[in-house]
């Protein structure tokens, strides 16, 4: 058991790292996969999905309860609800199971298509949050972020998209699965205590840490 407590308060989303993904939810390296690092999003919105535990309850013959009892509710699963004010062609490609529209050479994407069926790829998503107020710095002196992660990202549908007299703004809905080894070791470790790792049924990770989040930029990177 702890002796101690961190506590943070988290404010403002400042980057969110998109990492293409392989079907067993570990990362896709070399020129195969994709890395995508934004500024350009609004919100990042986690609603859990619980199953209700199964209750039982019965009442004797004359109608006292007898059985009055309910399991504990589980975990399925986690829906991310992402707007984007800012477009990314090749990280929306992605999250979308899209085709990518390109031009020139080295290409460069300009554009997506969506077709219909089934949405098939997957990527993890980190954000990284500011630390408000008097907790934002540790007693050495070095910034405190907030790390965000949801290691294996998928399923996912596209959102409203509205053309008016005003911003548009893009958005998904996904599902999450447990995390990979591998993802942990390639993509999360900088990012965790020493020692610590995340096992393959969470969903979400939330840590107070000193190291910086990675460079923000429009064109996509490789692991």
């Amino acid at each position: 058991m702890a002796t101690h407590s961190t506590c943070a308060t988290p404010i403002k989303g400042t980057h969110m790292r998109i990492i293409e993904l392989d079907a067993c939810g570990a990362p896709i390296t070399g020129t195969g996969g994709q890395v995508s690092v934004t500024k350009g999003f609004v919100q990042v919105n986690m609603e859990p999905q619980y199953e209700d535990g199964v209750e039982f309850f019965e009442r004797t013959a004359d109608g006292s309860p007898c059985v009055n009892q309910k399991d504990d509710p589980t975990l399925k699963r986690i829906n991310l609800t992402s707007q984007f004010c800012e477009v990314n062609v090749s990280a929306a490609a992605l999250v979308t199971s899209a085709r990518e529209l390109t031009t020139g050479t080295p290409a460069t994407g300009t554009g997506f298509a969506i077709a219909e069926g089934n949405p098939t790829r997957r990527y993890s998503v980190e954000v990284w949050q500011e630390v408000a107020g008097a907790g934002a710095c540790d007693a050495s002196g070095q910034q405190r972020y907030i790390y965000n992660a949801w290691p294996n990202v998928g399923a996912t549908q596209l959102g409203a998209y509205v053309v008016e007299n005003g911003r548009s703004t893009l958005e998904t809905t996904s599902e999450t699965r447990g995390a990979s080894e591998q993802w942990v070791n390639q993509v999360a470790a900088d990012y965790l205590p020493a020692g610590e790792t995340i096992y393959d049924d969470e969903h979400w990770v939330w840590n107070v840490t000193t190291t910086a989040p990675p460079t923000l930029a429009c064109d996509p990177t490789t692991l």
